[in-house]
């Protein structure tokens, strides 16, 4: 009779005792992989929140710069030709203070504008515009500056009644 040493017994795959290693190890590397790509989607999805938000802004401000331009264009047309400093001196023939008031504040779907600047350009055929949004709840304040023609008569026979904004704003 030949003696042979018993063979150690191999535990078969299925057994517990090879799954439980190799789950904690599948979760080693699982969980630091899935928190990665959680915190890119989270970097996202932040960074379209501010574009978001900017869009918006850029929006209100071009709203803001037409509805200006608009005012300007009606009934206090002969603030065209005046630069904004001069308003308070030289506009009073067709704005009352609190017309000029409104003018450089106002609302945009309910957030707050403030006219900075009204500037015509030297050739008479153009302006520019500049407001600011105020800061308030989820927004920064905000400005923008808008290029405007305006048409209508030549320099030569201003009469600021007969001229028409066109827009060049964004």
């Amino acid at each position: 009779m030949v003696f042979r040493p018993p063979r150690p017994r191999l535990p078969r795959l299925g057994a517990p005792a090879h799954v439980m290693p190799l789950a904690v190890g599948a979760a080693a590397l699982l969980l630091p992989l899935s928190l990665s790509v959680h915190a890119l989607v989270m970097r996202e999805r932040m960074q379209m929140g501010a574009l978001e938000r900017l869009r918006r802004e850029e929006d209100l401000l071009a709203s803001a710069a037409h509805q200006r331009l608009a005012a300007l264009n009606g009934p206090h047309h002969c603030l065209l030709v005046l630069p904004m400093a001069r308003w308070d001196v030289e506009g009073g023939a067709c704005a009352t203070p609190d017309e000029l008031a409104a003018l450089r504040s106002a609302e945009v779907l309910a957030v707050p504008v403030r006219l900075l600047a009204w500037r015509p350009g030297a050739d008479g055929l153009s302006a520019e515009l500049e407001l600011e949004l105020e800061r308030g709840p989820g927004r920064s304040a905000r400005r923008g500056r808008f290029g405007t023609r305006l048409v209508g008569v030549p320099p030569q026979a201003v009469d600021p009644r007969s001229r028409a904004l066109v827009g060049a704003l964004p």
